[in-house]
């Protein structure tokens, strides 16, 4: 195995998962509230929806995923869910000590289910795993065998986790720097973000019905 396509696989991999999305602005929410570990089990749950992605892919059944029908129904309840964590983060901004509010609600199995939520259900993903990866792997699969197809994909994955711990572990020991009015202000900007994305979420229901 060359390590130059090594490299290029991890790579691959943090290129998917750095883009600023709604998961990456979970995971800064909850790590700024509740430390390292409610931001990486939202990262762990979106990886968990990633690997799903991959197993659909490989196993060829994206044509079921790319119907219309599906899509409506992934987009009504991606974009509901984004629209309820905006909310939620707001309310909790304007009735202040936000950090404690925030805390409160931050469970390791809301986090994890939070971010596979966010992830499986956001189509964006389906450009990326379906476009960048699908063509990626069609790719390998006619240079290489099954099992370095497999290896390779594993290697876009650890990339995927790679950003993710980064993350975590940034907002992690950033967050004692952060005072309340600081935190106000960046979760007053997490929840518009949130809700920017679902807003997007449905003007592609829009364009899909129209």
């Amino acid at each position: 195995m060359e390590v130059l396509m090594v490299f290029k696989m991890l790579i691959l991999g943090v290129s998917l998962a750095a883009p600023v999305g709604p998961v990456n602005i979970e995971m800064i929410k909850r790590g700024i509230s509740g430390g390292f570990l409610p931001s990486w089990l939202v990262g762990l749950g979106a990886m968990t929806a990633d690997l799903i992605f991959l197993v659909v892919i490989f196993f060829g059944l994206s044509h079921f995923i790319e119907q219309k029908f599906v899509q409506m129904i992934i987009i009504i309840i991606g974009g509901s869910l984004l629209v309820y964590l905006s909310i939620t983060t707001l309310l909790a901004v304007f009735r202040g000590n936000v950090l404690q509010q925030l805390h409160t609600r931050t469970t390791a199995g809301s986090s994890y289910w939070t971010g596979f939520a966010i992830a499986i259900f956001n189509p964006l993903n389906f450009v990326f795993w379906f476009g960048i990866f699908g063509s990626t792997l069609t790719t390998l699969m006619n240079d290489t065998t099954l099992a370095q197809a497999i290896l390779y994909s594993a290697l876009i994955i650890t990339g995927v986790i790679l950003w993710n711990l980064n993350i975590a572990f940034t907002v992690h020991f950033s967050r004692n720097l952060i005072n309340e009015h600081v935190m106000r202000i960046v979760m007053f900007g997490c929840a518009l973000v949130l809700f920017y994305f679902s807003l997007d979420l449905f003007t592609q229901l829009l364009s899909i019905t129209s």
